[in-house]
């Protein structure tokens, strides 16, 4: 059980620091076409450096959206990337949307590898 939980998140080690990760983080959503919508620091309440991005694309959204049958997808949106800081460095993590795109059918497992490619994208601009 656990291994599973584990595949349905991928993370890497950034090379760099905390603030910079972020940065590099947003720039490159910005690259890719898509938009942060949100940004959460949570180093204040917990005393550790941690952050959340969340980031759309409105065409991938609207797509996803489309269809009353999809809508279910929803509750994944908007895609969402952790920036935390361990013992040994900076990770950033996010769900493994290659993993659910093999899960879901149709035109919509189709999209969700479009967004998986965008994610391997944001995750390796950290490398």
């Amino acid at each position: 059980m656990e291994d599973m939980m584990k595949q349905m998140v991928k993370g890497v080690k950034s090379k760099h620091g905390f603030e910079e990760t972020l940065e590099r983080i947003k720039k490159k959503v910005d690259e890719l076409g898509w938009s942060v919508i949100g940004e959460y620091d949570f180093t204040e309440k917990l005393g550790i450096r941690f952050a959340i991005v969340e980031i759309c694309n409105k065409e991938f959204a609207k797509k996803a959206l489309e269809k009353p049958e999809n809508r279910w997808i929803s509750a994944m949106m908007p895609c969402k990337f952790s920036i935390i800081e361990m013992p040994d460095g900076v990770y950033v993590f996010g769900m493994n949307m290659g993993l659910f795109a093999k899960i879901v059918p149709g035109e919509l497992g189709e999209l969700l590898s479009e967004v998986a490619k965008v994610d391997e994208e944001l995750i390796n601009s950290v490398l």
